[in-house]
């Protein structure tokens, strides 16, 4: 026969059971006060805020209307070195490299001098020059008919340096100086930064030898591939913005420059370049970018980026339905254009929406969604 203790198990299971039943029927009576159900459309959600907390969430309606903007084609592109800044050193002269002055990564300036070298054609050349200046300044002192072929073997003397990429100051100034003959000079053809060395302190070149690369990256190209469809929105002089996941605060601003004559038969695309300032040495030869081809500016019904959220994997605006009762929207969008986006369905003109504090409505429709009780916001 069962003993007590069979028995008070048995009553405590049913006592348990009882009260788990009860609250389940009381939990699923309730509703949260801040968030409703429309009448005849149970599937739509309402949040519903007090004057008050539609305040703090910074709530601001707007109507839909036509809005003044510049759509853009968006393009997959490449930032690449402008040919037109880049520039390979290469020595003049055969001789030995006595003195390399400018390294990879160095900065340097236009007609600084980045190499000195030892080379014997090259001092043959100023010590011609020397002794012609010489002898045509001793007989300018006289009546010697040797006056012309004077000048003329200095001209001559001159010519073999000037070939040699001396100036014409510099060589005056290497006959007044006089003494010790220098060693020949390299100097840097523009400001930029030394991209590689190919020579070292102690090597033997000849002439047109590589010494260095040395690129300027103020002024770069971006080089994206068009597709065919899109080639009639294509012009020189384009204004286009580069944006890069690097730098997503940031925009860079260009030119198009360059549109290719001929498609590529393989992709169907035309590739595309634009001219970007790069002042401050942000974009790199080689990242990839977001290149937006600026199109004609336009008016169509758009709504500010701010305003759509997205619920349930879907782009969501909110629209008010009485004093402080908001429903979301499912809508269709376009591409954004700055701060704005196109709107393509889920919205008509006329229609009123909540242009800022969308981000509070959906935290509000989420935690119904989560079942956090309630929701009302005093």
């Amino acid at each position: 026969m069962p003993d007590k203790k069979f028995f008070g198990r048995i009553i405590f299971i049913i006592m348990v059971a009882s009260i788990f039943y009860a609250g389940c029927d009381r939990t699923s009576s309730q509703r949260p006060a801040s968030v409703g159900i429309a009448e005849g459309e149970p599937e739509h959600e309402h949040v519903v805020l007090t004057a008050e907390a539609e305040r703090l969430a910074g709530i601001k309606l707007a109507r839909l209307g036509p809005q003044s903007i510049i759509p853009e084609l968006l393009v997959p592109a490449e930032v690449t070195l402008n040919p037109r800044a880049f520039y390979r050193l290469t020595t003049r002269v055969s001789g030995r490299v006595e003195q390399l002055l400018a390294y990879e990564g160095d900065r340097v300036r236009r007609g600084q001098v980045v190499a000195r070298l030892f080379s014997l054609p090259y001092l043959e050349s100023l010590a011609e020059l020397r002794l012609a200046a010489e002898r045509l300044d001793r007989l300018e002192k006289t009546n010697s008919p040797d006056k012309e072929t004077a000048r003329a073997v200095l001209a001559s003397a001159r010519d073999k340096l000037r070939l040699l990429g001396l100036a014409d100051q510099e060589l005056d100034r290497l006959v007044q100086q006089g003494g010790e003959l220098p060693l020949y000079e390299v100097t840097s053809p523009a400001d930029g930064q030394v991209v590689s060395t190919a020579a070292f302190p102690g090597d033997s070149l000849e002439a047109g030898a590589r010494l260095m690369e040395i690129a300027s990256y103020q002024l770069l190209w971006v080089e994206g591939r068009v597709q065919e469809k899109d080639l009639g929105l294509l012009t020189v002089g384009q204004a286009a913005t580069i944006r890069s996941k690097a730098f997503p605060d940031l925009e860079f601003q260009g030119r198009v420059t360059f549109i290719s004559p001929a498609l590529d038969t393989t992709s169907r695309t035309l590739k595309v370049r634009v001219e970007v300032a790069n002042p401050e040495g942000r974009l790199k030869p080689g990242m990839y970018v977001d290149l937006a081809l600026k199109l004609a500016e336009q008016r169509m019904l758009a709504v500010p980026r701010e305003a759509v959220v997205e619920v349930n994997g879907e782009k969501t605006i909110f629209v008010p339905e009485g004093p402080g009762t908001y429903r979301p929207q499912a809508i269709q969008t376009g591409p954004p254009v700055g701060d704005w986006l196109p709107v393509i369905a889920g919205l008509s003109a006329g229609d009123d929406y909540v242009a800022a504090g969308a981000f509070m409505l959906k935290a509000e429709l989420l935690k119904h969604t989560l079942g956090e009780g309630d929701h009302h916001h005093d």
